[in-house]
């Protein structure tokens, strides 16, 4: 248990750091707040050299999640006094109900369709690293007791670091490479999402499809009888928008019947309202083209074109690829494959082209300008924008450069 009379050091002032910060105000803590890289002004900022030699004052260290603690970092020795904004919630939490979702891809679209489902008959609220906090509400005790259900979204950041806070529901969405960057290899990475295992309470269980339990069940050390395997037979293809709809709610589907057997699931009264993941922007007999610049990872990118069943499809890549697994190639079938950006050299590297070709671009402009060229001629009836990278190199975020990319296709289409 967090004791909250103990000094506390919020280390990075970021979205979360800045809730903690008021967090901890409104109870009256004792606290400083430093970052590496801005100049904040606030009373209760310190230099890294006062950080260095009065370290041991400090009983917790609250971190972004995404911070790497290393073995040349100062709060190395540390390690077992550190948390995140999530665990205070610990202190907090009293009747509701928690349910953890962690994933590679589909996490928020995953919170979003529970949300939607549970929220016709119960009170709930999506929080974590679907970008909502709520550790700065004045009274979050009152604020908690009109919540029923408490959706939080886990990234692999998050479950790295998070220690006190408990859940009553599970969820594994998928797993696929990723942050390597952060985690080294795919072994510590795959263990980050398992972890999530670890803060459930006594008999709560964990969801997962049973392909990714035959796949991982080396990380799986909980009793078997507290797994409960998602549906995960997609029986609609026509359409990818659809298809991966299908697959996020068939995720939650076991999950919510066993938080309430009697709330009925139909697939078409559920809305899509998260932009830029694998959103159907434009839709005629002879063409579909889908915005999914949300996609940063590219196995995943490979994942969702393979499952648009037509040989007459176009893949469209690009942006900062994240750190691979260099043993790890994605077969890519049937698809003419346009990469952009000046790392389309490392995604050719990643890729196994199996009756496909592919064409590179130094940006998105000239790309689009080149599919306008190709697309009636070759009679393509797809066209996926899920560039596998991270936006970075050229956008502010992947919402700007989903926005962008409309607005080249409006041009060559409408």
């Amino acid at each position: 248990m967090i004791d909250l009379k103990k000094k506390f050091l919020v280390y990075g002032y970021g979205i979360s750091g800045k809730s903690v910060e008021k967090y901890l105000k409104n109870k009256n803590c004792n606290y400083n707040i430093y970052d590496d890289f801005k100049k904040i002004r606030n009373k209760k900022t310190i230099s890294k050299k006062y950080l260095e030699n009065n370290i041991n004052q400090y009983s917790y260290f609250i971190l972004s999640p995404s911070i790497k603690i290393e073995k040349n970092h100062v709060l190395y020795n540390h390690k077992n006094k550190i948390l995140i904004d999530l665990d205070f919630l610990s202190l907090e939490i009293s009747s509701q109900k928690i349910l953890g979702v962690t994933g590679t891809e589909g996490k928020s679209s995953t919170c979003n369709y529970l949300n939607q489902i549970l929220s016709k008959k119960y009170k709930t609220k999506i929080i974590g690293n679907f970008g909502d906090t709520i550790l700065e509400k004045k009274n979050l005790i009152k604020y908690l007791s009109n919540i029923d259900i408490l959706i939080i979204e886990l990234s692999s950041y998050q479950l790295d670091k998070l220690n006190f806070l408990k859940l009553h529901y599970a969820l594994i969405t998928n797993i696929f490479s990723d942050h390597l960057d952060y985690h080294k290899n795919i072994n510590n990475y795959i263990s980050s999402k398992f972890r999530i295992q670890n803060f459930l309470h006594k008999d709560s269980y964990l969801f997962l499809s049973k392909k990714l339990f035959y796949k991982y069940r080396n990380y799986i050390k909980i009793n078997q009888n507290r797994l409960i395997f998602n549906h995960d037979k997609i029986t609609y293809k026509k359409d990818l928008s659809n298809c991966i709809k299908e697959i996020n709610i068939n995720s939650a589907k076991n999950l919510i019947y066993y938080i309430d057997s009697s709330i009925k699931i139909k697939n078409n009264n559920i809305s899509d309202d998260l932009n830029h993941r694998t959103q159907l922007i434009y839709n005629t007999d002879i063409l579909k083209v889908y915005n999914d610049s949300k996609c940063t990872n590219l196995n995943n990118a490979v994942y969702k074109n393979n499952l648009i069943n037509s040989s007459k499809k176009v893949l469209i890549l690009g942006g900062k690829l994240k750190k691979q697994d260099l043993n790890l190639r994605f077969n890519i079938k049937n698809t003419l494959v346009l990469i952009f950006g000046y790392q389309s050299d490392l995604f050719i590297n990643q890729l196994n082209f199996i009756k496909s070709n592919y064409f590179k671009f130094n940006n998105l402009v000239d790309l689009i300008n080149f599919l306008k060229l190709i697309i009636k001629p070759h009679k393509f009836k797809y066209v996926l924008f899920s560039p596998g990278g991270e936006s970075f190199d050229s956008y502010k975020n992947y919402s700007d450069r989903g926005n962008h990319f409309n607005q080249l296709i409006r041009k060559i289409l409408y």
